[in-house]
C-alpha cells in the first residue's frame, strides 16, 4: 500500500513539473522577453537591443490615436459580450428547461460554429456584411463569443433544481417573479464568469477585425500585428503589449467584485425563498 502511495506521488510530481515547465518555457520567458523588450530601443530583428528608454511608452500615452485604438478594442469587447449574454441566457434556460425531443439537435445548433473553423465561418460572413464597419466587426465578435456563453450558462442553470422554483410557484409568485427573484440571481455567478470569458476572449481577437474589418477598423491586436511585421519596430509594439495585457487583466479581474456581488444576491434569494417556504408552511 505505502509503495502504492510513493507510486503515485512520484506520477503526480511529473503530472505537475511538465505542464509547469510548458508554461514557463511559451508564457512566462516569452512574455518576460517581451517587457524587457518594450524599454528599448530596438536597432532590427537579429540584432543587439540597443540603449535603455521610456520612449515606447511614452509614445502610446502621449498619442490620442493610440487610447483611440485601446478605447474602441474595449468598447467592442464590452459591447460583444453584453449582447451574447442577452441572447445566451434564454438559449440556455430553455435548453436545461425543455423535455423536447429536440433538445440534442437544439444543443448541436447552438454550439456549431465551434466545429467550423473561423476562417471560414467569418468568410460566410463576409457574403451578407459590409466589410470595414464597426458592425460587421461586432456581429462577427458576437458570433463567435456566443457559443461560450451558451455552454458556461447551462452548468449554473441546469444545477438550479426545479423543485425550487416550483416552491417559489406554491408560495404565489409568477414566472416573472421567480426568475428575477430566485433564478437569475442563482445563476449572477455563472453569468459573470460567461461574460468575463467572453470578454477577454474577444479583445484577444485577431482574425475578426482582420477578416470583417478588412483594414480599415484598427483594434490592439492588428497594432501589435502592424508595428511588429510591417513596420519591425517590436520594441514599441512589446510596449503596446504590455499597456494591452495590464489593461486587460485589470478589467478582467474586476470581475471578482461582481462573483462577490452575485454571491451575494444568490445568498439574499436563497434566504427569501427558505422564509417564504416557511411563512408557507406556517399557514398550513
Amino acid at each position: 500500500m505505502e509503495r502504492e502511495k510513493d507510486t503515485w506521488s512520484y506520477i503526480n510530481i511529473w503530472y505537475l513539473i511538465i505542464p509547469l515547465a510548458y508554461l514557463c518555457l511559451f508564457f512566462v520567458f516569452p512574455l518576460l522577453k517581451m517587457m524587457s523588450m518594450s524599454f528599448f530601443e530596438f536597432q532590427g530583428v537579429g540584432k543587439e537591443l540597443g540603449a535603455f528608454t521610456w520612449a515606447n511608452y511614452t509614445r502610446f500615452l502621449l498619442d490620442p490615436y493610440y487610447w483611440k485604438v485601446l478605447g474602441l478594442t474595449v468598447g467592442l469587447s464590452f459591447c460583444s459580450a453584453v449582447i451574447c449574454a442577452v441572447m445566451g441566457y434564454p438559449v440556455a434556460y430553455y435548453l436545461c428547461r425543455t423535455e423536447a425531443k429536440v433538445k440534442h439537435i437544439l444543443t448541436a445548433l447552438a454550439l456549431l460554429p465551434l466545429w467550423v473553423p473561423i476562417t471560414v465561418r467569418l468568410f460566410g460572413m463576409m457574403a451578407i456584411l459590409e466589410t470595414g464597419t464597426l458592425f460587421a466587426v461586432e456581429m462577427g465578435l458576437v458570433y463567435c463569443g456566443l457559443p461560450y456563453m451558451i455552454m458556461i450558462l447551462t452548468g449554473p442553470i441546469g444545477n438550479i433544481s426545479r423543485s425550487v422554483e416550483e416552491a417559489s410557484y406554491v408560495c404565489g409568485a409568477g414566472f416573472w417573479t421567480t426568475f428575477f427573484k430566485i433564478t437569475f440571481p442563482l445563476t449572477l455567478k455563472g453569468l459573470a464568469s460567461g461574460f468575463m470569458l467572453v470578454f477577454a476572449l474577444n479583445t484577444a481577437a485577431f482574425v475578426v477585425p482582420v477578416i470583417l474589418g478588412n483594414g480599415k477598423i484598427i483594434t490592439m491586436t492588428t497594432l501589435i500585428q502592424q508595428q511588429a511585421t510591417y513596420i519591425y519596430d517590436w520594441g514599441f509594439a512589446s510596449a503596446i503589449s504590455v499597456i494591452f495585457l495590464i489593461v486587460s487583466m485589470a478589467i478582467t479581474n474586476s470581475g471578482a467584485i461582481l462573483d462577490r456581488w452575485s454571491a451575494k444576491r444568490a445568498e439574499r434569494s436563497a434566504k427569501l425563498l427558505r422564509e417564504s417556504v416557511r411563512g408557507e408552511e406556517a399557514d398550513k
